[in-house]
């Protein structure tokens, strides 16, 4: 009998630690704590396409675009007829710079926010080339107020374009500066102000002319380079597509407004074959070559479409 009373006593026992393990094992369970081993999983967030997107985090990127550069202003306007009235020497040059005919962009951009805020640093190098339209300067000459042959002085009668080894305005910036961004869900809209320096290759000036004595004459004024302070001011919109293997993949359109003063100085080359006199049929090269010096106000108005990863 009282062995049975003491199996009994064990059994209720086992039973009491039992229920107390048991409570002891539910309370961890739902209040994280103690050392059970069924602890309650830790809050995890939703899945994200399930999150809330109404206060997203300000995102940076880094992005590679493409699009069109469009001259604006004098950049891409030919000189009024009177800027063709006669050089102190030669009478054709006064009018170099503009002729820009629109043409194409390329950027390779880095923005991020700054300490989680919406303002952050900008980074930016841009390549921007824009064919020079000598065509249309060689028509604004043939309808200019009458120039001269230095040599002979006898009035030029027509203007024709001669081939060129560099035809182009080619220009490279490197810009930084300040990044706002605002999100919108998945959506982004940013602006950036930029400065830095902009090296520009200036095209080659090359007329070929004949006068009323029948001389033909070459006009050139040679390619130059230039290195000038530049500014560029830019507003976009960021849309993220896709997460892949954690990478965030976004797509932008992007407006930037590019301005520069390139200063020049190079030189007018004038070649002639006269029609008669002992050097008939002969080209000569008159000297003293005359300097060509000034600025030309670069002014883009750049759109670009590119792709990029969401910082």
């Amino acid at each position: 009998m009282e062995i049975m009373k003491m199996n009994v006593k064990i059994i209720v026992i086992c039973c009491l630690l039992g229920c107390i393990v048991s409570n002891s094992d539910a309370q961890d369970y739902y209040s994280g704590g103690g050392g059970s081993w069924r602890r309650r999983p830790a809050d995890n967030p939703p899945p994200k396409d399930k999150q809330d997107q109404s206060n997203p985090e300000p995102s940076g990127y880094i992005s590679i675009n493409f699009g069109f550069a469009n001259p604006e202003a004098t950049f891409g306007q030919p000189f009024p007829q009177n800027s063709f009235a006669n050089n102190y020497n030669y009478g054709v040059g006064i009018g170099y710079g503009g002729y820009a005919s629109p043409g194409s962009v390329f950027h390779l951009s880095l923005a991020f926010p700054v300490n989680h805020s919406n303002f952050g640093v900008a980074l930016m190098f841009g390549s921007y080339d824009n064919q020079y339209n000598l065509n249309s300067y060689v028509n604004a000459l043939n309808n200019s107020p009458a120039n001269y042959n230095p040599y002979s002085n006898s009035p030029i009668l027509a203007y024709s374009t001669a081939p060129s080894t560099q035809p182009d305005y080619s220009a490279s910036s490197i810009l930084a500066g300040l990044f706002y961004t605002y999100p919108i869900g998945r959506l982004s809209i940013d602006a950036r102000l930029m400065l830095g320096v902009l090296l520009s290759d200036l095209p080659e000036q090359d007329v070929a002319a004949i006068d009323g004595a029948g001389d033909q004459l070459q006009y050139d004024v040679e390619p130059s380079s230039s290195t000038s302070f530049a500014v560029d001011a830019g507003i976009g919109a960021r849309f993220l597509v896709a997460e892949i293997a954690r990478r965030k993949i976004c797509v932008m359109i992007n407006v930037d407004y590019l301005y520069s003063s390139i200063s020049y100085n190079t030189q007018q080359d004038l070649y002639v074959v006269p029609a008669t006199g002992p050097n008939a049929n002969q080209l000569e090269q008159l000297s003293p070559t005359p300097a060509i010096t000034g600025s030309i106000p670069l002014q883009l108005f750049n759109v670009t479409f590119g792709i990029g990863y969401q910082l």
